[in-house]
């Protein structure tokens, strides 16, 4: 018993993300900023897909992402204005929030954040019954200096296996710039022997993600391409995008 009470709790909670995330409608999902002049502010738009009314609050976290890809966050949000700070978010309408830099114009080298749209829990009555489901979705802001350009190397390469034994190549690469670095900005080019592949930055992005490299880190990347019997070991070239 105690075990099906598990899985109808683990089936329930599949379903209310589900219906989260068609409640909520946040875009874009990542914001590039520069310190200063036009592209000091942006916009995040959030739309209430439900036939209730939707009260959201902005919160903005600093943002790191270690070598492994794993994310962590931590209190921040003074070096923003956010606009409205919240908001009642009638049904079927959008509310746009204005992200403007409050930060030093003058910023030596990227920043990372994520801006959170989350919804304001409602008290409920006390004679209501039920689950209340409260939405959260991140935007990632990365700010950059007015000057400097993203500059990636590869580092190190290598072979990673799945679950099913496929094999896939892996590359650690390392931005020594002082502005970050998107995967997506890069091809990729691989090689061994007789066999070559070359990732284009749209496949990259499209199978990747955003793949944020911070100034002076590195990161290590599992490549979408299943690699040939023949193949035990690659060399990888990057070239950013002009």
């Amino acid at each position: 018993m105690r075990n099906l009470k598990i899985l109808v709790l683990a089936f329930l909670s599949l379903v209310f993300a589900a219906a989260a995330a068609q409640a909520m409608t946040v875009s874009p999902m990542q914001v590039e900023m520069i310190s200063t002049g036009k592209r000091s502010h942006a916009q995040v738009s959030v739309v209430n897909n439900s036939d209730k009314p939707l009260p959201i609050e902005a919160v903005v976290h600093r943002l790191t992402v270690d070598e492994a890809g794993h994310p962590k966050t931590s209190k921040g949000g003074g070096e923003f204005l956010i606009m409205p700070p919240q908001a009642m978010i009638a049904p079927g309408a959008t509310q746009n929030f204005r992200v403007q830099w409050l930060g030093d114009p003058a910023l030596a080298k990227s920043q990372s954040f994520m801006l959170y749209m989350n919804q304001i829990p409602v008290k409920l009555p006390k004679s209501t019954a039920g689950v209340q489901v409260v939405m959260s979705m991140g935007v990632m802001v990365n700010v950059a200096p007015a000057t400097g350009v993203p500059d990636m190397k590869v580092v190190a390469t290598g072979v990673a296996k799945d679950k099913t034994g496929k094999r896939f190549p892996t590359v650690t690469v390392e931005n020594t710039s002082n502005v970050h670095a998107l995967l997506p900005q890069a091809t990729i080019n691989l090689a061994s022997g007789n066999w070559a592949n070359t990732l284009t930055p749209r496949m990259i992005g499209d199978r990747i993600g955003i793949g944020l490299v911070q100034p002076g880190q590195r990161r290590k990347f599992t490549l979408p391409v299943e690699l040939p019997a023949t193949v035990s070991s690659v060399q990888a070239n990057l070239e950013m995008a002009k």
